[in-house]
């Protein structure tokens, strides 16, 4: 069985910078279409600056020929419909995944457009050729070339304003969301050393280079427990509460007239109930609001804050700490598939910040307080091998081998349909695989409502994962989430949560969904690893716990 003995890895060397692997078939990300048309913009450009060469020979123009026929093979590009005007004998429409504002204008034959709807999202096949129009210098076409001209399409602000969670999506809101990272990425990196500065400097990098991802600002303060899990701090009004109203006044006919007043009781004006207030959280996790933004960009991610009012004591566990959060757009069809996406997505971006860290000079005092940190950290960023993927089932079948062979190895008894203890965790990783490794395909019963669930008639399972590295346990947790609405009623119905108060996120499925997934990685967590220190709170200025604060 795979799990039951450890894998040995060959040595890595100190700082090596790893080759970012080169995913292929249904387990790589997908262009953009931003991507897509610069590809295609250049191969068009290389073939005619060739053909108008005037000492281009025969051979010369076979090679111009060839470069032209490639810039214009079959692709496939995601997207959402923008606007969609039906002609007689063809179907225009503009594709937008979020990659750039304009989009792109796709050309469709009759027949292929009967489910084409503005809002919806379509994957389309075909080959980006030059336009004939204005405005743009490709477009994409499906059967044939035409033009369309330029529209004035829009909603009201104050529609919108009362959608927020779909307002992502139009190419205003998207424009200033863009424009918000892209004054992000001018940052410049103080020059006092700072560990963590660092870090997250190479964490826009990690995100902006190729990926096409987006930095966005989710809001603190939600109505909504992300985690179902009621472990959340609730936000009170500063303010006092509503003063009842007052009764009405009394007949003056009754004080000043022995005759009986004709004002009965029932005509008196009932009184007028205060406004009631959702109530308000923070956030557990900024992933609902990424999903509303994913609807717009395709693919975003955020580092902010996040709050759990959990009782967990531990040295990996606090209630105020930072967590990086991403989320991606139009997946593979196939589950498996689309969890290996993203699992590949988390693996880069591990491997690429611990091997800055590993660069960095600010580690040098941690690397003479703890001698063997950068024989741990080399275990994170293995040469010429992924990281080792089980699932969870195979997991807990190595767990019970263990504990069968040597009784009171664990504290705590691993079972299926039970989450893992640290100790598990970290026993995985540190002794069954003695390096990183994703455990996926958890149990139902023990996730939040909004996995994907598989298709597994056996067991029933989603479609998610946890990254553990040695040391700490669970360092990633990330999943697919359920794009159906009637699937997503279902989930909300047997985890007991009330349909109404997730009315907008039940929005995001049934207008213009894709297949999504996204993950989380607690950001004082990546620091304890890449310094190591045995407690997170050492990795944060204000720790809050348990325990509580005196600050």
């Amino acid at each position: 069985m795979l799990l039951q003995r450890p894998c040995s890895f060959a040595p890595v060397r100190r700082r090596l910078v790893p080759l970012r692997a080169q995913h292929s078939g249904s387990s790589a990300l997908a262009p953009t279409i931003a991507q897509a048309l610069a590809l295609a913009s250049a191969s068009s450009s290389a073939s005619t600056s060739t053909l108008s060469s005037p000492a281009a020979s025969g051979t010369h123009q076979d090679a111009a020929r060839t470069t032209s026929s490639e810039a214009a093979a079959t692709s496939t590009i995601s997207g959402w419909v923008r606007s969609c005007r039906r002609q007689k004998n063809v179907t225009f429409t503009v594709l937008n995944d979020g990659s750039d504002v304009k989009g792109v204008q796709a050309v469709i034959a009759p027949g292929l457009d009967e489910a084409l709807t503005v809002g919806c999202s379509a994957a389309l096949t075909g080959r980006f050729v030059p336009s004939r129009g204005r405005g743009q210098a490709m477009e994409f076409q499906v059967d044939r070339t035409y033009p369309i001209p330029n529209t004035k399409q829009g909603v009201p602000l104050p529609i919108l304003r009362k959608n927020a969670h779909l307002r992502p999506r139009t190419p205003s809101m998207a424009a200033m969301l863009r424009s918000v990272f892209l004054r992000s990425r001018a940052l410049v990196v103080p020059k006092t050393p700072c560990l963590r500065v660092e870090l997250m400097q190479t964490l826009r990098e990690s995100f902006g280079q190729g990926q096409d991802f987006v930095r966005v600002e989710p809001p603190l303060i939600t109505s909504s427990d992300c985690e179902g899990a009621g472990e959340v701090f609730r936000v009170e009004s500063g303010l006092p509460p509503p003063a009842p109203p007052l009764p009405p006044p009394a007949s003056s006919s009754s004080s000043s007239s022995s005759f009986p007043s004709t004002t009965s009781i029932s005509s008196a004006s009932p009184p007028i109930d205060p406004p009631v207030r959702p109530s308000r959280y923070l956030t557990v996790s900024s992933q609902l609001h990424l999903e509303a933004l994913a609807s717009s960009l395709a693919r975003v991610w955020t580092l902010s804050p996040t709050f759990r009012a959990e009782e967990s004591d531990t040295s990996r566990h606090l209630q105020e700490f930072y967590m990086l959060e991403a989320e991606l757009g139009f997946l593979p069809a196939r589950a498996r598939d689309a969890n290996q996406v993203v699992m590949n997505a988390v693996e880069d971006l591990v491997r690429h910040l611990v091997t800055t860290a590993v660069s960095l000079k600010e580690l040098e005092p941690f690397v003479t307080l703890r001698p063997t940190l950068l024989d741990e950290l080399d275990l994170l960023i293995p040469a010429n091998k992924r990281y080792a993927r089980v699932t969870y089932t195979e997991a807990v079948q190595a767990l019970q081998h263990q504990e069968d062979s040597f009784p009171g190895t664990f504290n705590f008894e691993p079972a299926w349909g039970k989450g893992l203890q640290t100790e598990h965790e970290r026993w995985l990783a540190e002794t069954c695989v003695r390096g990183p490794l994703f455990v996926t395909d958890y149990p139902k019963g023990i996730k939040p409502f909004y996995m994907l669930s598989n298709d597994e008639p056996s067991k029933e399972t989603v479609a998610c994962f946890d990254l553990l590295v040695p040391r700490l346990g669970e360092l990633v947790g990330g999943s697919l989430r359920e794009h159906r609405a009637r699937r997503m009623e279902q989930a909300l119905d047997e985890h007991g949560l009330n349909k109404d108060a997730y009315g907008w996120y039940l929005d995001l499925r049934r207008f213009g969904t894709t297949r999504h997934g996204g993950f989380g990685l607690g950001w004082e967590r990546l620091i304890a690893i890449v310094t190591g220190q045995e407690n997170v709170r050492e990795c944060i200025a204000f720790p809050r716990t348990a325990e509580g604060s005196r600050f």
